[in-house]
């Protein structure tokens, strides 16, 4: 199953955390990336004390500035990097659940490549769900997941 958390709003991340807990108290084998390292020291040790496998860009996405395109390829390399090792490791460690949180933010900005991540998706596993998290989706990507939300910022609607 494929899962998308996306939007304006706050909770996208929270979303995924939560789905990952349950999974994980079911004895379901789960790793979750982060794109966004958004310092929460407390959702990793959290994750981690339930048996959640975690792996961080090492990169704070949140900190990059778009005028920083002479470092665009290396940070792009890294967030590369990030997903292939992520794809490979669930395919070969048999894990149930992979989350990959921020991974539409990562696209949008231009660090991983939107074939890459839609060739992905398009053909994960069917034993294997996938949560994805992210501000703006490409229309492209919506028909592949099964289960949609979208968070809104009603303070912005004023």
């Amino acid at each position: 199953m494929l899962t998308l958390y996306y939007g304006e709003g706050k909770g996208k991340t929270c979303c995924a955390i939560g789905t990952a807990l349950r999974a994980s108290s079911k004895e379901k084998k789960v790793l979750f990336v982060e794109f966004i390292r958004q310092n929460e020291l407390s959702d990793r040790k959290a994750l981690e004390s339930v048996y959640i496998t975690v792996s961080s860009a090492p990169i704070d996405l949140e900190l990059i500035s778009d005028s920083a395109q002479e470092n665009k390829a290396q940070v792009a390399k890294v967030f590369r990097e990030l997903f292939d090792t992520a794809v490979i490791t669930v395919l070969t460690r048999k894990f149930d659940m992979l989350v990959l949180d921020g991974v539409f933010d990562a696209v949008e900005k231009g660090f991983l490549l939107e074939t890459e991540v839609h060739d992905f998706l398009s053909n994960a596993p069917n034993s294997l769900d996938v949560i994805c998290t992210g501000v703006n989706v490409d229309e492209k990507f919506v028909p592949l997941f099964s289960s949609i939300t979208e968070l809104v910022d009603k303070t912005k609607e004023e």
